[in-house]
């Protein structure tokens, strides 16, 4: 290290001394040469600073001038799906608050809750007693009104003979025939009055409206009941809705027979099919709401009313069909579009933009169908930093290849 210092003040001290010499014998000649060194210095930078100033930003000026930046796509078929998604519950098809026709004290349930019922049988019944009481005396009264109706018609039989022997005056007649006629109206009323018991009598028992499941039972054996009150839940196993409420402004995309599939948090792994089957034509004035019902597929019965459910409307499906972005498509007054296609130079990742005439199909989300006027594996414009036209030059990035994302409300 000394070695190198002293090497290197040496060397300093020996041009420094021969400058020293050489300006000590010729002043003028070095203050020449000191000055001419000077000017050339500045020029030199001078002239640095104006390329870097002028003719790189000229350059770039003419780069960016003669090639727009944009992002390209391949022309494929692809599959795509619109779906809307919802949060709903699941319903029985037919659910029924079950009451009696007529009051009584409740005696008992033939069935427990969650117990399959078949039409007709017996879910309940009341006590009994009152009704058989009433009809049993609904039948004697008719039964004795029936005597008295026979008995008004053999007496008529007997006055109307002796009233031929001239051995009763007319008017017992007419009053023997008043009699059948007043019997015969008693024996009427009587009839109604032991059917209307009889039926009271049948309508002690509550009877299942169809083959389905005792839900819920809310009235105990033993308490007292009335027309009004709602003795338990039957659901018929008719089948099984999912009921959604819509948004307003959502319910244009809805539609009769539009495919659902469902998702319940009891059975994570299992997808439920289902279809739209009704439409409220109503909206909810309150929630501005609208309520679907989707008819399930729950022929294993593992969906039970009340439970919360997600489901994926399935709005449009459509099969190998061209997609473009509708950003990109340039529309001249509705009348004719256009779809701006790379036409590749030889130089990778360079080409010109032709302005493609195409026939469009449905918009679907963010995209639009091109029925026709694109090949299989053209390159189209699906992003850019300026305006495009026929004939403008561009550098392109391909985008990578990626499956259809539908699109989820």
């Amino acid at each position: 290290m000394e070695k190198i210092k002293y090497f290197f003040y040496s060397i300093k001290d020996s041009i420094s001394h021969s400058i020293e010499n050489y300006r000590a014998r010729s002043p003028r000649a070095f203050k020449r040469i000191v000055y001419i060194a000077a000017v050339c210095m500045f020029l030199i930078f001078v002239s640095i600073v104006v390329y870097l100033v002028f003719f790189n930003k000229k350059e770039a000026e003419e780069s960016s001038e003669s090639y727009a930046q944009v992002k390209a796509m391949r022309v494929k078929k692809e599959d795509y799906t619109d779906k809307y998604t919802v949060m709903g519950t699941i319903k029985g098809a037919i659910e029924n608050d079950m009451r009696f026709e007529i009051e009584g004290y409740l005696a008992m349930y033939n069935f427990r809750e969650g117990a399959k019922i078949k039409e007709g049988q017996n879910i309940c019944s009341l006590d009994p007693k009152d009704a058989m009481t009433k009809a049993d005396y609904a039948q004697s009264k008719y039964k004795s009104e029936s005597s008295a109706f026979l008995s008004a018609k053999e007496r008529y039989k007997v006055y109307e003979e002796m009233y031929n022997m001239k051995a009763l005056a007319e008017s017992k007649l007419h009053e023997a025939r008043f009699e059948i006629q007043a019997a015969e109206s008693r024996v009427k009323a009587a009839k109604s009055e032991l059917e209307l018991a009889q039926s009271n009598l049948k309508k002690t028992n509550l009877a299942a409206p169809s083959n389905g499941i005792l839900a819920e039972i809310i009235i105990k054996p033993g308490e007292y009941v009335t027309p009004q009150d709602v003795v338990c839940k039957f659901i018929s196993d008719r089948g099984t809705n999912f009921e959604v409420d819509i948004p307003e402004k959502d319910i244009q995309k809805i539609a009769v027979g539009q495919k659902v599939k469902i998702l319940s948090d009891s059975y994570p792994d299992k997808e439920f099919d289902g279809s739209i089957i009704e439409i409220a034509p109503v909206v909810n004035v309150r929630t501005r709401t609208s309520t679907v019902k989707v008819n399930v597929d729950n022929s294993e019965g593992q969906l039970r009313s009340g439970m919360f459910a997600r489901g994926t409307i399935h709005l449009k499906e459509l099969k190998g069909v061209v997609l473009v972005p509708t950003d990109s498509i340039v529309s001249l007054n509705n009348a004719a579009f256009l779809v701006p296609v790379i036409i590749p130079d030889l130089k990778p990742g360079e080409g010109v933009v032709q302005m493609r005439p195409c026939t469009l199909g449905d918009k679907v989300g963010e995209k639009t169908v091109v029925i026709d006027g694109l090949n299989m594996g053209e390159l189209v414009v699906i992003e850019t930093n300026g305006q495009l036209s026929d004939g403008v030059k561009v550098k392109y990035t391909e985008e990578a290849e990626s499956e259809a994302i539908p699109v989820d409300y």
